[in-house]
């Protein structure tokens, strides 16, 4: 089948946005096409691509999750290691230290430094597949995640309503599961929508993993290493609203200790890192708008 391709300029600060859509219903699925795409073939010790990412800094007290890191923009935190990998590092924090004296002083409950990096207002997504290659780590507290947050719209107002999507969270006190997520107005937080990885006998964190997610209007199916792990549709979801059918944005980030690990933090690990191979977003079955702000 053909697609049609919607190109639309529009003047002063409004977004750039490439939109491929089916033309028919029942005509065949068109060959999928790459809207997006980062390698980090960089030299080590090179940033996230400010084009594309910001960084949220800060404790945020506690990120409503009584998560125990300081996000930071140092390279320390978050580079390119010259190996083709963007790490993101927690590092154990060091009071006795002079460079860890001022978060350690201003925010008690701060254990690791990390960072969090995030698409918003640069970079949105409707629809399509969205992959990573990705290998997490390992030790109790450690929270590496690679998901996506609803923008406000007209029929919603920020989290839960606008929805969160958990393409990958994993718990560092298990590494043999990973965790995909649907949140959204009556299904959130500990009630949010669940499906579970297990890796058998090989931890996840021994080496890198694709986790996927394949986006549909009213359909959500979540892969690990091509593997269907489970999904929901807005009947499934029912009698609550479906809450992705809208532009969202994506985050990467390495959380430490917080409620998703029951509590637990390592504070023995002098240092825990989430790598990333490659990140892809592709049309699929058609579907696939990529917004540039």
């Amino acid at each position: 089948m053909r697609t049609r391709i919607k190109i639309l300029a529009v003047l002063g600060t409004l977004s750039l946005i490439w939109l491929a859509v089916p033309v028919t219903a029942n005509a065949t699925t068109p060959q999928d096409k790459l809207l997006w795409s980062q390698y980090f073939g960089d030299k080590a010790g090179t940033k996230v691509s400010s084009k594309y990412f910001s960084y949220d800094t800060g404790s945020g007290m506690g990120w409503g999750n009584n998560e125990q890191e300081y996000y930071t923009d140092k390279t320390a935190n978050l580079s390119t290691d010259g190996s083709g990998h963007l790490v993101i590092k927690a590092i154990l924090l060091n009071p006795d230290k002079p460079k860890d004296q001022y978060i350690t002083n201003w925010c008690g409950s701060c254990v690791f430094s990390s960072a969090k990096v995030t698409t918003r207002d640069k970079l949105g997504f409707k629809y399509g597949s969205i992959s990573a290659r990705i290998q997490i780590p390992a030790g109790a507290g450690m929270w590496p995640a690679f998901w996506l947050l609803g923008t406000s719209r007209s029929n919603c107002n920020g989290w839960p309503s606008c929805g969160e999507i958990d393409i990958m969270e994993a718990r560092g006190s298990d590494t043999y599961h990973s965790v995909s997520t649907l949140h959204g107005d009556g299904y959130y937080g500990n009630e949010g929508l669940t499906h579970y990885y297990f890796s058998g006998n090989t931890s996840l964190s021994d080496g890198y993993h694709i986790y996927r997610v394949d986006w549909l209007p009213n359909s959500i199916k979540f892969y690990v290493d091509g593997e269907l792990i489970g999904g929901e549709t807005k009947t499934s979801v029912a009698p609550n609203q479906w809450a992705f059918n809208g532009e969202f944005y994506m985050i990467l980030n390495l959380a430490t200790g917080g409620d998703f690990d029951g509590g637990a933090l390592d504070t023995t690990i002098p240092s825990a890192s989430l790598k990333f191979d490659w990140i892809k977003y592709s049309t699929f079955k058609g579907y696939g708008t990529l917004y540039k702000h």
